[in-house]
């Protein structure tokens, strides 16, 4: 196990994801990187809402493509949400489109990660994610995270 700086911390994290087996791989790599985190797991945009009202994280790993609402709804309701609108998100997604990681960045997602294909690639992305300091992402929204490394974005435009 990593003994970072943050895994002497406590944090709540929210994962927003439909598919119950990633979400269960998520939750026991989080585990690995620190077992004082703990999470809650909302399986669609409208249950995802209700949980961070009810208790707002100190981080949120959205996926893109849910029932009900999409991340990229889910994202513009917290954005424009009393008490959540400054929320550090992380869109978490499979799709490693260029197209999904703008608009994600236009809609204010605090970082993009494409989620990664081996257990090692999560944990050091969980580890490298949840050591940053989410709130100072001037110079991590130029990145996204894919294939366990930050790579810059440039689409244009943006």
């Amino acid at each position: 196990m990593n003994m970072n700086r943050n895994a002497t911390e406590h944090k709540h994290v929210v994962l927003a994801d439909d598919d119950r087996d990633h979400a269960f791989l998520f939750e026991r790599i989080l585990k690995q990187v620190s077992p004082l985190h703990t999470l809650s797991v909302a399986p669609d945009g409208d249950v995802l809402l209700q949980v961070l009202q009810a208790q707002p994280p100190d981080v949120l790993f959205l996926d893109l493509r849910m029932p009900s609402k999409n991340g990229i709804e889910c994202l513009k309701e917290i954005r424009n949400t009393p008490g959540l609108s400054q929320l550090p998100i992380v869109v978490y997604s499979s799709s490693s489109k260029m197209t999904d990681i703008q608009r994600s960045y236009l809609h204010q997602a605090d970082l993009y990660m494409v989620k990664p294909f081996h257990t090692d690639h999560l944990q050091n992305a969980l580890e490298a994610v949840l050591s940053m300091d989410l709130k100072q992402t001037t110079t991590i929204r130029n990145h996204y995270f894919i294939n366990n490394r930050f790579v810059p974005f440039t689409a244009t435009g943006f």
